[in-house]
């Protein structure tokens, strides 16, 4: 069988299969069955390419820029997490309580984390969730823990609400919406102009449809995956092909398990 990553490799050309089948069917339609005269030359739809390529390029650019940020924001996550818990610990330690609250009010918030980006909660039930850290540093503070440990706590569950703010904006709100309904709008002109061109021949004709069907449209499925790289619960928890990593997301949340996990043991015994 195929791993994961080739299949993933390979996930976005085939969807573009469908729109050159649709374009070869169309010329296919025109020249072999309707018998038709075309008189549009590949010249003509020059200034059709050339609008598409541009709105094509731009549409690119931006999306991946917001994608290079996007890459960062797992790692933001994991890390203020992990401060989360290891400032409140120090900080429980240095006055001689307990942590073990703080420690399972960090794992629970990071387990909503883990829900709401494979869509298990909705976006409320995340803030929610996150608003327990401001309680648990209230709770911090009336158990006596340093100033300056609350401070970074402080500052730390601030970092974490702008990334998963910045998380959440990106998942639910596209580039420039009206960017992709022209870009849209000029591949469909594209690909439905190249069922009625005449070329110099009927197998460089169905070749440069197939081809130049392809190209465009898997540059508009490309800029649209890439746009959205939290899409990891969907297509039945498939993702998708430009989804970001998550693996130092998930190494923080194996250790505050493993931590939790080690704990209850020594309290079983």
């Amino acid at each position: 069988m195929l791993s994961r990553e080739v299949k993933n490799k390979w996930t976005l050309l085939i969807r573009t299969l469908p729109v050159v089948a649709m374009s070869l069917t169309l010329r296919y339609v025109a020249t072999e069955v309707l018998d038709m005269n075309l008189t549009l030359t590949f010249s003509d739809l020059a200034p059709l390419l050339t609008g598409a390529s541009v709105i094509l390029g731009l549409m690119l650019a931006g999306v991946i820029a917001d994608y290079k940020e996007a890459e960062k924001l797992p790692a933001a996550v994991a890390r203020a997490l992990n401060d989360l818990d290891g400032i409140s610990r120090r900080g429980l330690h240095r006055v001689g309580k307990d942590a073990s609250d703080a420690h399972d009010r960090v794992l629970a918030l990071t387990d909503t984390i883990d829900d709401w980006i494979y869509l298990r909660v909705n976006d409320d039930e995340l803030w929610a969730a996150r608003s327990d850290m401001g309680e648990m540093i209230l709770d911090l503070d009336n158990q006596d823990v340093p100033e300056h440990y609350l401070h970074r706590l402080l500052r730390v569950n601030s970092d974490l609400g702008a990334a998963l703010s910045r998380i959440q904006v990106i998942r639910n709100t596209d580039f420039i919406s009206a960017g992709y309904a022209l870009m849209q709008l000029l591949v469909g002109g594209i690909v439905l102009s190249l069922s009625i061109v005449v070329f110099s021949s009927e197998v460089i004709g169905f070749g440069l449809t197939a081809g130049l069907s392809l190209l465009y449209s898997y540059l508009v499925l490309l800029a649209k995956y890439i746009d959205n790289p939290f899409m990891h619960g969907m297509n039945l928890g498939k993702g998708s092909v430009a989804d970001v990593d998550l693996d130092p997301f998930h190494d923080v949340q194996a250790k505050l398990r493993q931590a939790a996990q080690v704990r209850s043991g020594e309290l079983g015994k």
